[in-house]
């Protein structure tokens, strides 16, 4: 048997890639026609990404489970925002905010996928906003997102890049919220690790009401600190800058006798932590940006605000891995 296998299998009527890697007892699943949604990631029989009990509720509840793509992150106050002196209107999909994007829940169309030595098991797809009038019809950017899972060496990765073809500069905002499980009970005993260097002080409702500075929780999450005594929702989303270039979170399973390292890569200065009240999960988000940012006053250098002009491209890499927990 080969070490690597791409199984195209099928999960309550929806089409599913299934990448594995024999020598590691690992798995990924994957639903393109669901945003691309990294919805399984099993390692020697351990679920470290939590997954909805079927394929509907993950299609009703995208932003919950899995691993959605966002664009952009968080809300958008009141569905609108102004970038370049041109105003936005999005749909308002959570009254009467935006959130998490489509891209999430539209379909992707896989360009390539296979399993062999050389690359593991891989699938690529890619979403083109020409594609969809009635995204363009508010979001006017000739715009194609690829994306790369693949599985090699036991490592889960996501490389993409993001093209501007043609056109006047696009708004980019971008991020991730992965959910990663632990087993009923075991919240006391799994302890998150980010790289935490600053925590925005956030309104009521969530968005960012000053600029970050360090705080007790930003060093806390350097040391680590157990799921049980994260603030829980509501509260219970923090928004962290971290600290400059390549940075890596880290999940520790002391039942498990198993660490998840997450490789961030150097794109997302902006790091959102979040204990899921549905399902038993905490999510270390990766951002280019604070939610809502082409609404907010502050400085680009610290908000993440930014465009990609024609003939651009923004790319990126993150990765998943298990490894031994130290002792």
């Amino acid at each position: 048997m080969s070490r690597y296998e791409l199984i195209q299998s099928e999960w309550d009527g929806e089409s599913t890639l299934r990448l594995v890697d024999h020598d590691a007892q690992a798995t990924a699943e994957i639903i393109p026609a669901v945003g691309l949604h990294l919805f399984r990631f099993d390692v020697r029989n351990h679920a470290y990404i939590a997954k909805p009990d079927s394929a509907a509720e993950l299609r009703a509840k995208s932003s919950r489970y899995g691993v959605p793509i966002l664009f952009p992150p968080g809300r958008v106050k009141q569905a609108a925002f102004t970038f370049e002196g041109r105003e936005y209107r999005l749909p308002a999909n959570r009254e009467p905010d935006h959130a998490h994007g489509e891209l999430r829940e539209r379909p992707w169309k896989v360009v390539a996928s296979g399993a062999d030595a050389a690359g593991g098991a891989h699938v690529s797809a890619e979403f083109n906003l020409a594609e969809h009038p009635d995204m363009l019809a508010y979001f006017p950017h000739a715009a194609c997102f690829r994306f790369t899972y693949r599985l090699k060496d036991g490592t889960l990765s996501l490389r993409g890049e993001i093209a501007i073809h043609s056109g006047q500069t696009m708004p980019l905002s971008l991020g991730f919220h992965p959910y990663f499980a632990y087993a009923d009970g075991e919240a006391s005993r799994v302890k998150v690790l980010i790289p935490a260097a600053a925590e925005w002080p956030l309104t009521a409702d969530g968005y960012a009401a000053g600029e970050p500075a360090p705080t007790s929780l930003t060093a806390a999450l350097q040391q680590g600190v157990v799921v049980s005594a994260l603030p829980h929702y509501p509260g219970g989303s923090q928004l962290l800058s971290v600290e400059p270039g390549p940075q890596t979170c880290e999940l520790h399973y002391e039942a498990r006798g198993t660490k998840l390292v997450y490789d961030m890569g150097d794109k997302f200065p902006i790091h959102v932590l979040f204990t899921a009240p549905w399902t038993h999960a905490v999510s270390l988000e990766p951002y280019t940006s604070i939610m809502n940012v082409f609404n907010e006053p502050f400085a680009p250098e610290i908000s993440g605000a930014r465009g990609l002009a024609a003939g651009e491209t923004f790319a990126f890499e993150w990765s998943i891995h298990i490894a031994p927990l130290d002792k």
